[in-house]
């Protein structure tokens, strides 16, 4: 029998002062072990940090762009030789944020330099959740599927220049390409008895989400479709995240889990 405890080490929150990183920061301070926490905003990680700080957490934080090239190394330094026994990767963008390029970047490129900083440094029996997005399966045409593909086995932006065009097809083929980002390092985290996993979110209830609404009609209307009746909130994915990181979850891995109130199911999806 595979014997189910806790991993050892810290743990990694990107995004922590988002909808969905400061839940999933507050789920993970009562574990009682060190939180690494990164957002954009400087002040608004602060603010974060200080209030698990006063509930005796010990925090280590790093603002900044997670698309910095010296960004892993500088998050994993903050580690100070110790394992990895979660991380939680909320940060990105939404079609509204950015050009296409950026978006890719973003979402894609910087998440998987970051997954592969943090698979050597994964203690046994940790495990890292990654944010795709309900769009990625909506991302249905065989060619750009296999454009997907090619992007995440080393074909860079090129690979989906011809489909990326617009953010609002950028960010799809970037959560797309977590999805099979997750699939591919099953193994390589495997090596070292960690696990790696996504969650798809659908309609939360975010800043973000908010805004995304605002300039669009469409994804007003499919929210009035989804079968719960309601967005989710940021504390919903922030605990389906703490169950995969969790030995409950320990032989989960390589997948992507739907987080949408049914709303792909209910498209066909």
């Amino acid at each position: 029998m595979v014997e189910k405890r806790p991993a050892n080490g810290a743990i990694i929150i990107t995004g922590a002062a988002g909808g969905m990183g400061r839940p999933a920061a507050i789920r993970f301070a009562r574990r009682g072990q060190p939180l690494i926490l990164s957002d954009i905003s400087g002040e608004r990680l602060a603010a974060i940090a200080a209030l698990l700080e006063a509930e005796g957490a010990q925090v280590s934080t790093l603002p900044g762009d997670i698309s910095a090239p010296d960004y892993p190394d500088r998050i994993c330094a903050l580690l100070e030789g110790q394992p990895i026994a979660a991380v939680v990767h909320t940060a990105g963008l939404s079609p509204t944020m950015a050009d296409p390029e950026r978006i890719l970047e973003v979402n894609y490129f910087a998440t998987e330099r970051l997954t592969a900083a943090f698979a050597p440094r994964m203690a046994e029996g940790g495990c890292a959740v990654l944010i795709s997005s309900s769009s990625g399966y909506m991302v249905t045409a065989p060619e750009m599927i296999e454009a997907v593909k090619a992007m995440v086995h080393g074909g860079g932006q090129g690979a989906v220049a011809a489909f990326a065009k617009t953010p609002q097809m950028a960010y799809p083929i970037s959560k797309l390409g977590v999805m099979k980002l997750v699939a591919r390092e099953a193994a390589r985290f495997g090596e070292r008895g960690a696990r790696i996993a996504s969650i798809a979110p659908g309609f939360i209830d975010t800043e973000m989400s908010q805004a995304e609404a605002l300039a669009s009609e469409q994804m007003r209307a499919m929210m009035e479709r989804v079968p719960l009746r309601r967005m989710g909130l940021g504390d919903e994915i922030a605990s389906v995240a703490e169950f995969l990181c969790s030995p409950a979850a320990s032989y989960v891995s390589g997948c992507d889990i739907k987080v949408d109130g049914g709303s792909l199911g209910d498209l066909g999806f």
